[in-house]
């Protein structure tokens, strides 16, 4: 057997609704600044010598007007897959985002049986995540995969193989529209290793964000 390998782009969105009083929700769309940093991340990818080929993206609006000024700029359509979307999406978060900065409430969830305001455990999301990266991954092509924080970091999880059951061991201030690569590398005896070539690069926006 030949090795083989293929690459992942995982971008978080851009800039979403916000302000010390807001309470998240899937349907928060993106901010003036948002949009841009969406269009500027399109712009860097058009310009790759390796463009993406595919787009697969969370239906949450943030997400998906990022998926789509990347699709604008590549000539793609966009995927839906609602495996991708965010931990706790299930309903408005509980916490403001005052109080999720002052409190950090989410670094209480690390456990697999911990459970989010909606219900679901964040061994749950790990799984549920993983299921959607072995589908992309099936899939073939150079997908894009735009999503969320947490999420990138389920991908990421997924592609180590670190299972669904083992606790959170690390967490990553992603920034908003940045990009994480990984190769993920078939060898000649067809076992599966994975290469994080980088990690929440936004080197092409003009204003960084992280919220």
């Amino acid at each position: 057997m030949t090795s083989t390998s293929a690459h992942l782009l995982l971008a978080r969105h851009g800039q979403a609704t916000w302000g010390p009083d807001h309470r998240w929700d899937s349907s928060d769309p993106l901010t003036e600044l948002g949009q841009r940093q969406a269009e500027e991340l399109a712009a860097y990818l058009a310009g790759r010598g390796d463009p993406p080929d595919r787009i697969v993206a969370s239906p949450a609006v943030r997400a998906r007007q990022t998926a789509e000024a990347c699709a604008a700029a590549l000539g793609l359509t966009v995927e839906a897959d609602d495996r991708l979307l965010e931990f706790g999406s299930g309903a408005i978060t509980p916490f403001t985002l005052a109080e999720m900065l002052e409190h950090l409430p989410y670094d209480d969830f690390w456990h697999p049986d911990d459970a989010g305001h909606d219900g679901e455990t964040i061994g749950a999301f790990w799984r549920r995540v993983a299921d959607a990266g072995e589908d992309i991954l099936a899939a073939g092509g150079r997908p894009l995969v735009v999503s969320h924080g947490g999420t990138t970091c389920g991908l990421i999880r997924w592609a180590l193989r670190i299972d669904h059951r083992a606790p959170d061991s690390f967490s990553f201030n992603l920034r908003n529209a940045s990009l994480t690569e990984i190769e993920l590398r078939i060898d000649r005896h067809g076992r599966r290793r994975a290469h994080l070539e980088r990690i929440g690069d936004a080197h092409y926006l003009r204003e960084v964000t992280e919220i």
